[in-house]
C-alpha cells in the first residue's frame, strides 16, 4: 500500500500547524523552506543543554501510513548520518531508535528488526504512542534538550 504524495504532503502540512505551534513555544527553529508539493521534506533546529546546535532533517514519505526518516545533517544540510552530527542521546549506530523514525527500522538498514513499520503509531512498553509531527519533535526536544555533547 502506498499514500499519494497529495495525501502526505496535505497532512503533513497539517500536521506541521501543531508542531510550528510547539516549536514557537519551546525557542526551537522550523524550516520549512523545502517543503513543497512533490517534497516533504523540514528542518527542525534543537539544543542541547549545553548549547549545541543539532538540525534534524524529517522526509516524510508516505506520511501518515508510515513515520518519516529522520536524519540528523550539518549546518549546510551537505552532510548527514555521521556520528558527529547527532547527540550524545541517541543510538550509537548512529539513528533516532524511535518507532517515529523509519531509519530505526531493520527493513530500511536500522537495529530493530522486530518492530512492524505499520505499527509505528501505537504506544510501546517504555512510553506512549506518539502519532503527530507536533508529538515527534516535542519527543526530541525533551532528549536533546537533557543532553550533553555529541557522539563524536
Amino acid at each position: 500500500m502506498t499514500v499519494p504524495s497529495t495525501v502526505t504532503i496535505e497532512q503533513v502540512r497539517e500536521d506541521l500547524v501543531g508542531a510550528a505551534e510547539y516549536v514557537a513555544a519551546a525557542s526551537l527553529l522550523l524550516d520549512t523552506s523545502t517543503l513543497s508539493d512533490t517534497s516533504p521534506l523540514f528542518y527542525v533546529t534543537f539544543t542541547s543543554r549545553d548549547g549545541i546546535e543539532f538540525v534534524a532533517e524529517f522526509l516524510c514519505r508516505e506520511y501518515p501510513l508510515h513515520p518519516p526518516t529522520i536524519e540528523f545533517v550539518d549546518v549546510t544540510r551537505s552532510r548527514r548520518a555521521t556520528r558527529d552530527l547527532y547527540p550524545s542521546c541517541l543510538h550509537t549506530t548512529p539513528c533516532v531508535c524511535a518507532r517515529y523514525n523509519r531509519k530505526a527500522y531493520r527493513e530500511l538498514g536500522g537495529p530493530h528488526g522486530e518492530w512492524r513499520l505499520i505499527d509505528w503509531q501505537l504506544p510501546t512498553g517504555g512510553g506512549p504512542k506518539i502519532d503527530s509531527l507536533a508529538l515527534i519533535v516535542s519527543d526530541l526536544h525533551g532528549k536533546i534538550a537533557a543532553s550533553t555533547g555529541r557522539m563524536g
